[in-house]
């Protein structure tokens, strides 16, 4: 419990936090992901439910569910896709309340995903501008990213195949 009304005081959060017990009753009523949000209608109905929360997947959800009259299904109901990038330029964050426990136990059950956000906050200031965002990145910045990803995908197999030069 002490635990819980730390991270709302140091945090700052504003609405109440569950505190779940150790083997996650309350957690598991909801399915076993780490990170689900459930975006409901003014009917109090499940309208759309990202299994990993994923701010721009949400606030698309959210504009539709607007522009629907705030009722209905949005999305297809479910985003099934793992927004990652978040976790590791982000997740640093929280495994350090915990460290080193929190980060021994994480790698004991999953290899790297304690190392993984460890890495990412290193380079948290490349990576915040396009994993943290709140709204989705607009056409214009997919196209470049996805441009430049191309040219150095190209670029790096041209170096491991030695320019296409035969080594002598």
């Amino acid at each position: 419990m002490d635990d819980g009304r730390k991270y709302k005081e140091d945090d700052g959060v504003p609405y109440p936090v569950l505190i779940d017990d150790l083997i996650g009753t309350v957690h598991q009523v909801y399915g076993g992901l780490a990170d689900p949000t459930y975006l409901i209608d003014a009917d109090g109905r499940v309208s759309f439910y990202n299994m990993w929360t994923h701010a721009p997947t949400l606030h698309k959800a959210i504009e539709e569910l607007l522009s629907q009259g705030g009722r209905g299904v949005v999305k297809g109901g479910t985003d099934r896709i793992p927004h990652l990038l978040s976790t590791i330029a982000d997740g640093w964050h929280g495994l350090q309340r915990g460290f080193p426990r929190s980060a021994i136990e994480l790698e004991l059950a999953s290899p790297g995903m304690a190392s993984g956000p460890f890495l990412g906050y290193q380079i948290r200031p490349l990576l915040a501008p396009i994993a943290l965002r709140a709204t989705p990145l607009p056409v214009a910045a997919k196209i470049g990213l996805a441009v430049g990803g191309a040219a150095l995908l190209f670029l790096g197999v041209r170096a491991l195949s030695g320019n296409g030069k035969k080594r002598g």
